[in-house]
């Protein structure tokens, strides 16, 4: 119970005792495939390489890499999220609603604040009503989170009528969330939201790797009946991973709005959920569980971004991108099957 669950991709070259060529391919396949896909965009589009579309691409990525570390320790899990872009679209439209129709938080900082906490503390009750019915009720994650992104869905649209809801660009909440505030002021030359989603993927790097809770995680995806059979409540810990997921999809969320400056329903549609997904998987975590890495998820979230981003500068539609992804997504499980069978 020790030892590191997310070692086990160092076993491809324990019994060697040396890396080998094909084992480096198999251990390091999704930082290989980045480092390809930037040098390809670099070449395909002169515009890539140029700030102007590095900050936008970053801006885009926050919401997605905030939802993929919560979306790593539910896979880790053995389990699956579905329910991510209602969750987070609901929590926006909260956050908008509140602005816009209810006139709280309009004026006064401390209101945007508790608005925004408000907004988050929605999420988190979806998170923790997923958690309740996969760990204590044994319902499987997958029925479990489709049934709530469905209910969530239909939330979303019940409030807003399907209709958008833009913030008034003259009040208080426009002016500290969207322009000039959080969304485009910088730090460093860093975009907030940017500087928020790296504290917060530094944060899970600290705990998946260093606490009990982050081993815990990996043990229950690698062995539940060993965690229980060694007197830990496992349940109490997989209550958590979703309440987690819960809350880092209401932060998301008010970022969406701090983007854009609306909430829509539409967004429920969106590919919040399977973007992240495809990112953990293709950072290299196993959907049986017990295997991920919070680095690798980073640049499998990335993969997918640059195969976005470029096919945008190059005025391609959005249906060549889903079959480049699910190529690529294929590719990457290929890869980590050929390394569960040498590792076996």
């Amino acid at each position: 119970m020790n030892e590191k669950p997310n070692a086990p991709a160092d076993s491809l070259t324990a019994r060697k005792g040396k890396l080998t060529f094909r084992d480096f391919i198999l251990k390091y396949n999704a930082p290989l495939i980045l480092v390809v896909l930037f040098i390809a965009a670099s070449i395909i589009s002169p515009i890539y390489l140029t700030w102007t579309n590095i900050s936008t691409v970053l801006r885009q990525q926050t919401v997605y890499l905030i939802i993929a570390m919560g979306m790593l320790m539910v896979v880790i899990t053995a389990g699956i999220d579905l329910g991510a872009a209602p969750t987070a679209t609901l929590s926006s439209i909260i956050a908008a609603m509140c602005f816009v129709r209810w006139g709280i938080g309009t004026q006064t900082g401390l209101g945007i604040w508790c608005v925004i906490l408000l907004s988050i503390a929605a999420s988190t009750l979806i998170g923790a009503i997923n958690g309740f019915l996969v760990a204590r009720m044994r319902m499987p994650a997958f029925i479990v989170t489709l049934a709530t992104s469905y209910a969530g869905e239909g939330v979303c649209y019940i409030i807003t009528k399907g209709n958008t809801v833009m913030l008034d660009t003259s009040s208080k909440a426009y002016e500290m969330l969207v322009y000039p505030g959080f969304a485009f002021k910088t730090l460093f030359g860093l975009p907030y939201m940017v500087v928020l989603a790296i504290l917060i993927v530094v944060i899970f790097f600290l705990v998946m790797k260093y606490t009990t809770f982050g081993r815990m995680v990996y043990a229950i995806g690698s062995n539940e009946n060993a965690v229980q059979l060694a007197g830990i409540n496992s349940k109490k810990y997989l209550f958590f991973v979703y309440l987690i997921q819960g809350v880092l999809c209401g932060i998301a969320g008010v970022l969406m709005v701090c983007r854009s400056g609306n909430a829509s329903a539409l967004s429920c549609s969106g590919d919040y959920a399977m973007n992240t997904i495809a990112g953990v998987v293709i950072g290299g975590a196993s959907l049986a569980g017990g295997e991920g890495s919070v680095l690798f998820t980073v640049v499998g979230v990335f993969i997918i971004a640059i195969i976005g981003n470029i096919m945008n500068l190059i005025n391609l539609p959005s249906y060549p991108q889903m079959v480049v992804k699910a190529f690529i997504i294929i590719f990457a499980v290929l890869l980590k099957s050929i390394s569960t069978r040498k590792q076996g």
